[in-house]
């Protein structure tokens, strides 16, 4: 008997894959997941749990939302503004002018319902730290402490600060940070236009991602794949990437009819999500890596943007009621790395109990 229902299971979710790789990605649901009337901006997502930033008590503070018991909290509401929400696991990260004069970077455990401060637990940073991004135990933002945008990171285990790019004062600006495993991203001004540049923790080596002509920005990572924005065509933005293994480079955007910018990509797995105004009003398109398809994930007549992908699950902020809320589509796709579906995999467990009848 339970053969047979691990045999079912396998031929259903074979024939689900066949079907999706024929009829392409899909949306099977938007929800409304903020109604306060005020606005909600910045979401951010990790398995079950939307952070964004919140302005419902008169200045931006941080708050969340757990898919699987649909109950929503606050995670900082410290005076003055907190901004720049990013998540992974139980650590929320962000931006936080609460001492006044500058940014710095807070964090809060989930779990233990704990907060502490990343940067201003030092008194040597009388300067702005701003727009954090987390993996792992590694937190990494963009410091001014060099009178120019520099990268640095903080290990939350060690409790070590460590410099990822940095050139000193008076020096070119490094903005926009993204980690993903040992690697870091960024946007970097040092040819006297934006590039990508990016950096291996590991073996403590930078390398250029994309320095082609114009401007590129707002890098984003998954696994081997960065993506980012890219004007190097003159007159509109698309979305690029690159392979950080097979060291090739691809467009993921580049109709010549299409003169509208796109912008912010996110990624996760094989699917990456951006703003795109091509109909006349910002909306949210999507990309599988895996079948090379473009889709629409949301084509409402207001603006969305900010997209963020966790998974078969994009969030995003959008005002058609008024003030900004955060939303959430889900996609037909099974989270796995890198892959739509485990077909080989499956084929080869549906080949071996076939052999045993």
């Amino acid at each position: 008997m339970k053969k047979t229902l691990i045999f079912i299971f396998m031929v259903t979710v074979l024939t689900f894959a066949m079907f999706s790789a024929v009829m392409g990605t899909k949306v099977l649901s938007e929800v409304r997941i903020t109604t306060n009337d005020s606005d909600q901006t910045q979401p951010a997502i990790y398995g079950d749990i939307i952070v964004w930033r919140d302005n419902r008590n008169g200045n931006w503070d941080i708050y969340g939302y757990d898919l699987k018991t649909k109950t929503e909290f606050p995670i900082c509401t410290a005076r003055r503004q907190q901004t720049q929400p990013a998540i992974y696991g139980d650590i929320v990260v962000w931006s936080d002018r609460r001492n006044g004069t500058y940014y710095d970077i807070y964090g809060y455990n989930i779990k233990t319902k704990t907060e502490f401060a990343i940067t201003s637990s030092n008194p040597s940073f009388s300067h702005d730290c701003n727009n954090p991004a987390i993996y792992g135990d590694i937190v990494v933002w963009e410091d001014t402490r060099s009178d120019s945008d520099d990268i640095w990171g903080y290990n939350l285990r060690t409790k070590e600060f460590f410099p990822v790019c940095v050139d000193g004062p008076g020096g070119f600006s490094q903005k926009q940070p993204k980690i993903y495993g040992d690697i870091v991203v960024w946007r970097d001004d040092r040819n006297g236009n934006n590039d990508i540049y990016g950096y291996n923790l590991k073996t403590k080596t930078e390398f250029p991602i994309c320095t082609a002509v114009r401007l590129q920005g707002q890098p984003v990572i998954y696994g081997d794949i960065v993506v980012w924005r890219d004007r190097r065509d003159g007159t509109n933005s698309d979305i690029w990437g690159y392979n950080l293994k097979t060291k090739t480079e691809f467009a993921i955007t580049s109709d010549p009819n299409d003169t509208t910018d796109k912008t912010a990509p996110a990624i996760y797995g094989y699917i990456i999500a951006w703003e795109d105004p091509r109909n006349g009003n910002t909306d949210i398109y999507g990309y599988n890596l895996d079948t090379k398809q473009e889709f629409a994930i949301t084509t409402d007549t207001f603006q969305q943007e900010n997209p963020s992908v966790y998974c078969g699950r994009v969030v995003y902020q959008d005002n058609r009621n008024g003030d900004w809320d955060i939303y959430l589509s889900n996609l037909d796709v099974v989270c796995e790395e890198h892959k739509s579906l485990p077909i080989d995999k499956i084929m080869k467990i549906l080949e071996k109990n076939k052999n045993k009848k």
